[in-house]
């Protein structure tokens, strides 16, 4: 009876998002709803659509997965869904790096039909969530990847939020660790390779855009695909967030001085899909998605 009562009402707020005059009423209802279903016991978790009717498994207790549920997307991740249908080529090739569940790796999937998808997910959590979703849409150019993506191979622990409380955000999960957080986290050891080595021992032969979402590791990340970004010169989505970056260790600064020298322009992402150049450290915000193009 619950999940008949979930998905009328996601019936009804995914409707008034689209409705100028109900948005308002929408969102406030959106999060009263996210705060309920993520209270029930056991997890209340439902098969749904995003995007076309691509279909995803989602666990109402999920920061993440909620939120694709009810709002039928990530919120701050619309703008680059936009530039991703916008720029991948039918035949095109596509990285994702910090896959989570599924849902950028899907939506390049069914873009991308005649391409391939390349998709990197660490924790075990995730990559059997990540796995189901593919399976239940039967994409078949996607090569899924159970290892995180980092400067050096090698193996690494994740640390993750408690799965308790009343909403989870396993999106969180990251390999640096804050000593405040730390009896509230849970661990896993992962494996790590490099990009680089990936592409070459694949035979990769073309990359034309990278997506990186993995919680502050992303300058490591980047720097052992150094070789892959020279070569194929693909348009890079990246988060960045601060608190993240400072976690690990690194800093604004360090972010544009990468890209500066890969020869690239850094710019932030809107909702809408457009962008604005970032030309000093001190434009970024807390939180943001980022396009980095060669010039």
């Amino acid at each position: 009876m619950l999940s008949v009562w979930a998905r009328l009402l996601q019936t009804i707020v995914r409707s008034a998002l689209g409705v100028a005059v109900l948005k308002d009423w929408a969102w406030r209802l959106i999060f009263k709803l996210r705060y309920d279903f993520a209270r029930t016991t056991p997890p209340l978790e439902l098969e749904t659509t995003f995007d076309d009717n691509i279909r995803i498994i989602t666990s109402l207790s999920d920061h993440i997965e909620s939120q694709v549920f009810w709002q039928g997307f990530q919120e701050a991740d619309e703008g680059v869904i936009v530039l991703l249908k916008r720029q991948l080529p039918k035949n095109g090739i596509f990285i994702d790096i910090g896959a989570n569940i599924g849902t950028f790796t899907l939506v390049a999937a069914r873009r991308a039909l005649l391409g391939q998808v390349h998709a990197f997910e660490p924790s075990a959590h995730h990559f059997a969530r990540l796995a189901r979703n593919i399976e239940l849409n039967h994409f078949g150019n996607v090569f899924l990847n159970q290892k995180g993506i980092y400067d050096q191979p090698g193996e690494a622990t994740l640390f993750l939020p408690s799965q308790a409380g009343e909403m989870n955000n396993s999106g969180a999960a990251s390999l640096y660790t804050c000593r405040t957080e730390e009896a509230e986290q849970v661990s896993e050891g992962v494996s790590l390779i490099r990009l680089d080595d990936y592409i070459r021992d694949r035979s990769v032969e073309c990359v034309d855009i990278i997506k990186i979402d993995i919680e502050g590791a992303e300058i490591k990340a980047l720097e052992g695909a150094r070789e892959t970004i020279m070569r194929f010169r693909p348009l890079v989505f990246m988060e960045l967030d601060l608190d993240n970056l400072a976690r690990a260790g690194q800093s604004p600064d360090e972010v544009l001085e990468l890209w500066k020298s890969l020869n690239y322009e850094v710019s932030i992402i809107l909702v809408t899909g457009k962008t604005i150049p970032v030309n000093n450290p001190n434009e970024f915000g807390p939180h943001q998605n980022l396009e980095c193009r060669p010039r």
